[in-house]
């Protein structure tokens, strides 16, 4: 399995692995149409959404059609499952709007998949810029 997010639907547990490259560079045009993940999305939004998370999933589960997507997605996970894909990708949602602000937090359903040490340093990469290595303020600053 590719590294990723665990994401609960439909009362399974899915590895949501990050885009590829050609993935990316094949769906970046339809990312870009995403505005908001909510109820006022329309058709080709909605459509747009389970392109990208079919796209992603297909790459740990090569059965996985957009229908399967469809029938897993609800208002309530999508948003989570879209970020997961993007996030991993080297993209981020902002405040529920694409491409404006910075990445929402964790969310319910939404963990970290930590099977091995390579998931924890991507997911610190991908993500907001961690602190963790950095001396504390205190012992740098100066005079």
């Amino acid at each position: 399995m590719i590294p990723g997010v665990t994401i609960t639907m439909g009362g399974r547990d899915w590895l949501v692995p990050p885009l590829t490259l050609g993935q990316l560079r094949r769906l970046m045009p339809r990312v870009r149409q995403l505005t908001e993940i909510d109820a006022s999305m329309g058709a080709v939004q909605i459509g747009v959404l389970v392109e990208i998370i079919t796209a992603a999933l297909q790459r740990n589960y090569p059965d996985a059609t957009a229908e399967t997507v469809e029938n897993l997605l609800d208002l309530g996970n999508a948003g989570t499952v879209l970020n997961a894909v993007l996030t991993g990708s080297g993209l981020r949602l902002r405040d529920r709007h694409l491409g404006e602000a910075s990445a929402p937090g964790p969310s319910p359903g939404a963990t970290p998949a930590i099977a091995d040490q390579r998931s924890v340093e991507e997911a610190r990469r991908v993500g907001d810029i961690s602190m963790g290595s950095s001396l504390p303020l205190a012992d740098t600053a100066t005079p």
